[in-house]
This record gives structure tokens, C-alpha cells and sequence, in this order.
């Protein structure tokens, strides 16, 4: 460890405004990527039940439609469809929660992963100037500033953007599912068809990744030599 640096920081104060004059990286971080990471874990176990839960609930409702019709709203009728489809239905609630626990992590490490490249590759005014901007502007802003001004024309940019809207969404108490222009058109107008287990995996699938290339394309344009830290953190 270089000289300067062999006293232990415990004050702000001791921070150089040059970012790259930034001591060896101590970062301390959120607990998201580890919300990600048990949530992606998860997810694959869910998966993994739900194939013979899904096979024994087609097997038994190939039955149910022998001695029911498929208009049939009997009380009857109802209650032993819900007997039959009660298990599977539980594990498809437990799997779009997973996914969204994943998404919502997702967008808040993506935005601190936005945070740590500011503080190691901004002059200090710059990056306190820009914190309260949303994730996909500072992406702009901080690419720009270390001489990258198309941020724009990057996949992470709109990755970023569109993980943002949907954290957003999600903690504003809205249907993600549903445009969120106003409560009226969010709440109380059901969406043409309700996600599935496929729908929810693929759209889960594709904003993680967002996540994953806005790491990818910070570790890239980083100016400060710790820019592996960047990737590994």
C-alpha cells in the first residue's frame, strides 16, 4: 500500500476531490447483490418444483373437464378446480415474487454500482452535483464526463432505463404490468392477459441483464485503475 494512503481514512475530510488520487477501493456497499444472488438461487429450486406440480395439475384437470364442462361455474365445480390447481398456483405465486425480489435488487445495485464509478472516476463537485439525478442520467452525465458522450447509443443505457421504470413502479404501489400515467389507468383497467410463469421469467431474465450491462460498460470507461474492482465488486 502506497505511503499516503497507510493511515486509515475516518473522516471525509481525508478524501482527495480527485477521484483518481481515490485510495485503494474500500467501498461499502448495500446488501442487494446478495438479495439478487438468494433470489436467482431460489428461483431455480421453484423451477425445478414446479415441473412435476405442473404435469400432475394437467394430468388431474384432464379428469376434472371428464366429469365438468369448461363453462361450468357450479359452486361444485369451482371449489374442486381450486383443490386441483391450488398447488401449482402457490408455486407460481412464490416464483413471480422471487422474480421480482430479483428485479428490485437488481435496480438498486445497478444504481449503486452508477454511485461507486462516480465517487473513483468524478471530481467530488461533479458527482454530489449529480446524485440526485435518476440512474439513466447520471450514466449519461458520468459517461460524458470522463470523455464517453454517447451513452446514449450504449445497450446499458437503456437497460438502465428501463430497470429503473420498472423499480419505480414497483415501489410507488403500482401494477407493473399496466402504464402508471395515472392511477386510474394502473388500477382499474386489468391488463389484456395476466403473465405466466414464462412471461414472468423471460421479462425477470431481461432487466437483470440490465444490471449486468450497465457493470460491464462502467468497468469499461472507468479511468481509475481499480476498474477490476469495478467488475468483481
Amino acid at each position: 500500500m502506497k505511503e499516503e494512503f497507510a493511515e486509515k481514512i475516518v473522516s471525509v475530510d481525508q478524501l482527495p476531490n480527485d477521484p483518481i488520487a481515490m485510495p485503494p477501493p474500500y467501498w461499502r456497499s448495500g446488501s442487494a447483490i446478495f438479495h439478487v444472488i438468494d433470489a436467482l438461487d431460489a428461483l431455480c429450486d421453484l423451477v425445478k418444483d414446479l415441473v412435476p406440480v405442473h404435469e400432475e395439475t394437467e394430468d388431474k384437470l384432464t379428469n376434472f373437464y371428464d366429469q365438468f364442462p369448461e363453462d361450468d361455474e357450479s359452486e361444485e365445480g369451482l371449489e374442486v378446480f381450486g383443490e386441483i390447481c391450488s398447488d401449482l398456483w402457490e408455486l407460481e405465486h412464490k416464483i413471480k415474487m422471487k422474480a421480482e425480489v430479483a428485479i428490485l435488487m437488481s435496480a438498486i445495485e445497478a444504481e449503486a454500482s452508477i454511485n461507486m464509478f462516480c465517487v473513483y472516476n468524478l471530481h467530488k463537485d461533479i458527482a454530489e452535483t449529480i446524485e440526485k439525478l435518476s440512474p439513466s442520467e447520471k450514466l449519461v452525465v458520468a459517461s460524458a464526463s470522463v470523455g464517453q458522450p454517447n451513452a446514449k447509443a450504449n445497450t446499458a443505457y437503456e437497460a438502465i432505463r428501463k430497470l429503473s421504470s420498472w423499480r419505480n413502479a414497483f415501489a410507488h404501489g403500482h401494477c407493473i404490468d399496466r402504464p402508471t400515467k395515472s392511477l386510474r389507468h394502473n388500477h382499474l383497467i386489468s391488463p389484456e392477459t395476466y403473465p405466466g410463469v414464462p412471461d414472468t421469467l423471460m421479462n425477470m431474465k431481461n432487466l437483470v441483464r440490465g444490471y449486468l450491462k450497465a457493470k460491464e460498460y462502467l468497468r469499461s470507461i472507468s479511468l481509475n485503475p481499480y476498474r477490476t474492482y469495478l467488475r468483481s465488486s
